[in-house]
């Protein structure tokens, strides 16, 4: 498995998480742990910003990479 292919599988896992806090923040009482729900959820969202830029700059650098082989491939 290409660590691609693991970075965006991280990513669709993060995001189902965010999702799951979200929902669950909407249906939380105000006084059973919201602030731990939201903090939780904060840096998930945190976490899902470093892994969206990381797969955007290993996502350029392969489409780079591919762009120069086909160059290469052409002359």
């Amino acid at each position: 498995m290409s660590k691609l292919t693991k970075m965006a599988e991280a990513a669709d896992r993060l995001e189902r998480a965010v999702l799951r806090l979200e929902a669950a923040m909407e249906q939380a009482d105000p006084d059973s742990g919201r602030h731990d729900v939201e903090t939780a959820l904060a840096s998930a969202k945190a976490q899902y910003a470093t892994l969206a830029r990381t797969t955007q700059t290993v996502a350029s650098r392969l489409d780079g990479a591919i762009l120069r082989l086909d160059r290469m491939l052409e002359e």
